[in-house]
C-alpha cells in the first residue's frame, strides 16, 4: 500500500529492503528512509505502446553519488538498478518481491559471497522455491513473488496496485484467521496441527498379475500428482518412493528416511469386474493409524474411489483447503472409465523410459482419446512419448515433433490450467521450432500452473543452456533435482551446465552421481566420456565411450565407436565408422549433430559443417545445444558458425 502511495505521486524509493520496511505496535506497517528516492517527470517510456506512462529515474545519481556509482542494496537491488540502467516503479516491485521472498522463507532471494558474485545471481540465477523452506505457504504466493522477481521487468508487475490487488485476493481466498505473511521476521505457520509431509508408497498389487501393475501403480501416481499440488502438504516425489516397490517396510523406517510426518500404504486386488482397495493413513511422530480405507467396489466405480481416498487423506491431515483447492483436487478429466484405464496403462509404459515404453504408451493413450475424445491429460502423455521418441533418436524429428505439437495443443484447447501441456508444448517449441520466446512463455506458465512439476523445471533449465544462461540453467535444474532426486534424466540434465561452462570437474561429478543410480544409463556414460574428453584424460574417455557403446543400441554404438577412433587420431576408422551411420541412416534416424561433433573434434571443419547443416536440415533437436557444446569450440571462428546460430535465432 505504501508503495502504491508512493508511485502515484511519481516517487520511486529505489532502496526497499527490511531495514527500511516497519511495523508499529498497532500492526501498521511503515515504509521509511526515501533518501534515495526519486521524484520524476512522467514521460513516454518504452512501455508507453501499452498505454502506460511509468514514472522513470536513474539508478545513477550525481546529486547523491560519485560518477559510475549504482544506488541501492545488492540484495535487494533490481536486474536494471544492478546494471545502472534506468529504473521506474517495477524496479521498487522487484524490490519488494526479494523482501516478500525473505519474509516467507527466512531466506535470502539472491546471496553471494561478495556483492559482485550477489549482483550476478541477480542478473542470471532463480531463487530456490518457496515451498523447499515453508511448506505451508500457497501456490498462488509462489506466483506471485516470481512475478516480481521477473528479470525483465516487462514480466513483472507493470504496478503496485496490481500486485496489491493479487496479495489481497491471495488473502481473501486463503481461508485463514490472519494475514498469510504476518510482521515476524520468521516464516509464519498456520495455528493448526496439520499434518505437513507425507509419503505415498506404492499400493501392492495382491493379486500378483503383472498385467495388473499399471493399475496399483497408477492409483498410487493419481495420489501423488494430486496431493503433491496442494501448497500446504510436502509429498514424496514418485522417483523417490517407487524405490520402495515390493519391499517389505514399516511405515516408521520409510518415515523416517523420508523425513515426512506420514506414510500411505494399502494394496488393490483386481478380480474381474471387481476392486478391492485397502489403505492406511499412519502418523509416524505418534506410531498411530490415523485413518483406514477399505473397500470392494465394481471396477467402473474406480474414479470414485480415488477420489474418496483423497478427500479423506486431505481430511485426515487436518489440511485448511480453499475451495479452489478442494475442486482442483478431485477434478475428473474423464468420466470414462475405459479411458481412465487406458490411460493408466499408458503412463504406466511412459515410466519405464524406453523406446518401446514410449511406443506401446502411444497406443494406450490413443485409445484412451479414442473412448474420450475431451480427455486432455492423454493428449499431454502422447505429446511426452512423441517428444522423447525423437529425443531418443527413434524417430525422424519431423516424424515426432508435429504430432507432439498438435497433441499438447489439444490438450491446451481442453484445459488451458493443464499444466503438463504447456510444458511439452514449451518443449517442443524449444527443440524443434526454435520459437525461444514462445517456448519460454509456454515454460513459465507451466511453472505457475504447478511448481512442483519437476520437468517443467527441468525443461526451463535446457532452455538456459540453449542460450548460453548456464548460472540460470544450473538453478532451475537444481530445483528439478530438489523436486525429484531420483529421476535419472534429471540427475544427468543436471550436469549438462558444468559441461557446457568448461566446468569438467562437477560435470563428472554429476555424471558420476547418476551412474551410481543406474550403471547401465547410457547417456549418463556418454556425457561423461564428453567430460573426460574436453577436460584432457583421453584414457578415460576412451574408456567411458567404450563402455557407452556397450549400453547403446546400433547409432548411439557407432558414433561412441567413432568418438574413441578420433581420439586415437584413426581417420580411416572415423569415415569407415560414418559410413555405416550413413547406411543405417536409411533406414532410421541418426542425428547428424553427433557426427558433426565427431568430426569438429579432429578438426575436420568441412565434414563438421557438412553434417551441422544436415541437422539444420532436419531439425536435429540435439542442434539446439549448438551455442554451448564445448566439442564445437574448434570451429567457432568459422564465419559459417555465426551463421548458423543466427539462422536458429541464437546469438552470437
Amino acid at each position: 500500500s505504501a508503495l502504491v502511495e508512493a508511485h502515484s505521486a511519481r516517487i520511486v524509493h529505489r532502496d526497499i529492503k527490511p531495514e527500511n520496511v516497519m511495523v508499529r505496535s498497532n500492526g501498521l506497517v511503515k515504509v521509511l528512509d526515501f533518501g534515495l528516492a526519486k521524484l520524476m517527470q512522467v514521460y513516454p517510456a518504452p512501455e508507453a505502446a501499452s498505454g502506460s506512462n511509468l514514472p522513470t529515474a536513474t539508478a545513477q545519481d550525481t546529486e547523491l553519488t560519485g560518477p559510475g556509482m549504482v544506488l541501492g542494496t545488492a540484495h535487494y537491488m533490481s536486474p536494471e538498478q544492478a546494471m545502472g540502467m534506468e529504473l521506474d516503479a517495477r524496479s521498487d516491485i522487484f524490490s519488494f518481491g526479494s523482501v516478500l521472498y525473505e519474509m516467507t522463507t527466512g531466506q535470502r532471494a539472491f546471496s553471494g559471497a561478495n556483492a559482485g558474485e550477489t549482483t550476478d545471481r541477480i542478473l542470471h540465477a532463480q531463487p530456490e522455491a518457496i515451498a523447499r523452506f515453508n511448506y505451508d505457504m500457497p501456490t498462488e504466493l509462489e506466483r506471485i513473488v516470481r512475478k516480481c522477481l521477473e528479470k525483465d521487468r516487462e514480466r513483472r508487475y507493470q504496478s503496485a496496485r496490481e500486485l496489491l490487488i493479487d496479495l489481497r485476493n491471495l488473502n481473501r481466498d486463503s481461508d485463514a484467521d490472519a494475514p498469510i505473511v504476518g510482521p515476524k521476521t520468521t516464516p509464519r505457520r498456520r495455528a493448526t496441527s496439520a499434518i505437513d509431509s507425507l509419503a505415498i508408497l506404492p499400493l501392492c498389487n495382491a493379486g500378483g498379475d503383472p498385467d495388473m501393475e499399471y493399475l496399483s501403480d497408477g492409483i498410487t501416481e493419481s495420489l501423488i500428482n494430486r496431493l503433491s499440488q496442494l501448497p500446504n502438504v510436502r509429498v514424496v516425489p514418485r522417483s523417490r518412493v517407487f524405490q520402495y516397490k515390493g519391499r517389505q517396510t514399516e511405515p516408521q523406517d520409510v518415515g523416517r528416511e523420508l523425513n515426512v510426518r506420514a506414510v500411505l500404504m494399502g494394496r488393490v486386488l483386481h478380480r474381474g469386474t471387481t476392486l478391492e482397495v485397502q489403505v492406511d493413513l499412519v502418523d509416524i511422530a505418534k506410531e498411530s493409524q490415523i485413518w483406514g480405507y477399505h473397500c470392494h467396489r465394481e471396477l467402473s466405480d474406480i474414479l470414485a474411489v480415488r477420489d474418496e481416498i483423497l478427500q479423506e487423506t486431505a481430511e485426515k491431515l487436518r489440511l485448511k483447503l480453499t475451495g479452489e483447492e478442494k475442486r482442483r483436487l478431485t477434478k475428473r478429466y474423464t468420466d470414462n472409465i475405459e479411458a481412465f484405464q487406458f490411460y493408466l496403462r499408458g503412463r504406466y509404459q511412459w515410466n519405464k523410459r524406453t523406446p518401446e515404453g514410449f511406443k506401446k504408451g502411444i497406443g494406450y493413450f490413443q485409445e484412451a482419446i479414442e473412448r474420450d475424445p475431451s480427455y486432455a491429460v492423454a493428449y499431454s502423455g502422447l505429446a511426452d512419448c512423441y517428444q522423447l521418441l525423437a529425443i531418443y533418436m527413434v524417430l525422424r524429428p519431423m516424424d515426432a515433433f508435429p504430432k507432439a505439437k498438435a497433441a499438447a495443443t489439444k490438450a491446451i484447447q481442453i484445459d488451458e490450467t493443464l499444466a503438463e501441456a504447456h510444458a511439452s508444448l514449451g518443449f517442443a517449441k524449444e527443440f524443434y521450432d526454435w520459437d525461444w520466446r514462445e517456448s519460454e512463455r509456454e515454460l513459465t506458465r507451466a511453472i505457475e500452473l504447478n511448481p512442483g512439476y519437476a520437468s517443467a523445471h527441468q525443461w526451463y533449465g535446457f532452455y538456459f543452456a540453449i542460450q548460453g544462461r548456464l548460472n540460470e540453467s544450473k538453478a532451475e535444474l537444481r530445483q528439478a533435482l530438489y523436486l525429484d532426486p531420483l529421476s535419472l534424466s534429471i540427475n544427468i540434465s543436471a550436469g549438462w551446465p558444468y559441461y557446457f561452462a568448461r566446468e569438467y570437474g562437477q560435470a563428472i561429478q554429476q555424471f558420476r552421481l547418476a551412474l551410481d543410480m543406474d550403471p547401465d544409463y547410457q547417456l549418463a556414460r556418454y556425457y561423461l566420456a564428453l567430460a573426460y574428453e574436453q577436460s584432457g584424460d583421453l584414457a578415460e574417455a576412451s574408456i567411458q565411450f567404450r563402455k557407452a557403446a556397450l549400453l547403446g543400441e546400433e547409432p548411439d554404438r557407432l558414433v561412441a565407436f567413432a568418438h574413441v577412433a578420433a581420439l586415437a587420431n584413426d581417420r580411416a576408422e572415423v569415415d569407415r565408422l560414418v559410413d555405416l551411420l550413413k547406411e543405417l541412416s536409411k533406414q532410421r534416424f541418426v542425428s547428424p549433430f553427433r557426427i558433426a561433433t565427431v568430426f569438429a573434434g579432429i578438426g575436420d571443419r568441412e565434414q563438421a559443417f557438412e553434417w551441422l547443416e544436415r541437422a539444420f536440415e532436419e531439425r536435429s533437436p540435439w542442434l539446439v545445444y549448438v551455442k554451448v557444446e564445448p566439442k564445437l569450440d574448434r570451429i567457432r571462428s568459422d564465419p559459417r558458425f555465426a551463421s548458423l546460430l543466427m539462422r536458429m535465432g541464437l546469438r552470437h
